[in-house]
């Protein structure tokens, strides 16, 4: 088994604790694919669809189609997935407001979404520190109110934003359902 951060572990078990195994599962920003390779592994009669910005061809898999894209703009039918999933990928968006829209757009009736990234929370809300992350990352952090916001204004209900066990209170799980 790929080595997995915490941040993998609390996603997993999220999707793995819900009533239904999800049948179709985007996996937005999968970077090098070796989570989404975890995921299908785990959940094999599970139809994955992994889009990025660009795409590595590192593996093949049966359940798994990649897809180039941007997650600002799917290229999907609405109401075409059951699950959305995205690992540290979420500070790395453009536009987080329309991504979580077309996020909503794409889930089908009681779909679920689940977040797990980085948020300015805590030791990193300090600016020096949170800015030091970032420039370190690449990447754009934003907070849990802002989150909440981009998630309430796209409709989403039953959002649930907690800090990931042994991650220095950096990492968080963000869920939610449409």
């Amino acid at each position: 088994m790929k080595v997995l951060r915490a941040i993998h572990y609390a996603v997993l078990n999220e999707i793995s604790h819900s009533r239904t195994i999800p049948q179709t599962i985007l996996d937005v920003g999968f970077g090098n694919g070796a989570f989404t390779q975890v995921v299908s592994a785990t959940f094999p009669n599970s139809n994955i669809t992994a889009i990025d910005t660009s795409i590595p061809q590192l593996f093949s898999s049966d359940n798994i189609a990649f897809t180039e894209g941007s997650v600002e703009q799917l290229s999907f039918v609405s109401e075409s997935f059951d699950l959305v999933i995205t690992v540290l990928s979420l500070h790395h968006w453009k536009e987080k407001d329309k991504g979580i829209s077309e996020i909503y757009r794409v889930l089908k009736k009681d779909g679920r979404l689940i977040i797990g990234d980085p948020l300015l929370e805590d030791w990193m809300s300090n600016r020096i520190l949170g800015s030091l992350m970032q420039v370190l990352d690449g990447g754009v952090f934003t907070d849990k109110k802002r989150v909440s916001e981009y998630l309430i204004r796209s409709g989403f209900e039953d959002i649930s934003i907690r800090p990931v066990p042994k991650t220095m209170k950096s990492l968080y799980l963000i869920k939610a359902k449409k």
